[in-house]
């Protein structure tokens, strides 16, 4: 049987939803949306401010002015400095093409995982060349700085770890080479450090730094193959 009550107190209800619930849920989506552009521009005037800056310094409050937001704004973006500079590594990372190179290192052949991971981590190296090297003259004198690089270098000697493990297990690598030693080598020949050898010091770009690292990875760790 109709009942004006109900239909009262549902209709009542769902004035109440249409009034404060939407409006709510569309006030949380812009708020969440307006603190992801804060944080995007904050970002981009960190990495502008490190950039710019001859001195092996960063300082949230030098990012904050030249954002225009308050310290509190970074601190309430990044929790803490150390924050900040752990977003700005990572998003300088995949900015550059780091999708691209575990991609190419989840092949299922495992030379072809090392040598087109290795192309991709060069041309990753030099999209933002300058900002990696600041970061990591940076990490030399500043811990905040230095501890996403250092989880970044477990990470990538974990992988060269994988990496050699899964030739030896496909019969891919040299006679007498070990695991062990595979691995360090391909640490070497993956860092940034090598690339920025052959990028800066003798002019190579990233395309050719990758063609000379990836054949001293042939000769060093993976079998002849045939004539």
């Amino acid at each position: 049987m109709w009942n004006p009550g109900e239909v009262f107190r549902t209709t009542g209800c769902l004035v109440k939803w249409y009034r404060w619930g939407m409006p709510r849920r569309y006030v949380l989506r812009a708020r969440a949306e307006t603190a992801a552009q804060t944080r995007t521009e904050i970002l981009e005037v960190a990495r502008q401010t490190l950039l710019a800056s001859e001195r092996l310094e960063f300082s949230v409050g030098e990012v904050a002015a030249a954002a225009g937001v308050a310290r509190s704004t970074v601190y309430a973006a990044f929790g803490s400095r150390a924050g900040l500079l752990a977003m700005l590594a990572d998003d300088a990372l995949h900015s550059s093409g780091l999708d691209e190179v575990i991609a190419a290192f989840m092949d299922a052949d495992a030379v072809v995982a090392l040598e087109e991971s290795l192309r991709a981590s060069c041309r990753m190296y030099g999209a933002q060349h300058r900002l990696f090297r600041r970061l990591l003259a940076l990490g030399e004198v500043d811990p905040e700085a230095a501890a996403p690089i250092a989880r970044s270098a477990t990470d990538r000697a974990q992988g060269m770890v994988n990496l050699a493990t899964r030739l030896a297990a496909q019969g891919r690598l040299r006679a007498g080479e070990s695991v062990e030693r595979a691995a360090d080598t391909l640490a070497l020949v993956t860092s940034f450090a090598a690339f920025d050898e052959l990028y800066s010091g003798r002019r190579l770009d990233a395309d050719a730094a990758a063609d000379l690292l990836i054949d001293v990875a042939r000769r060093s760790v993976l079998a002849p193959q045939g004539p």
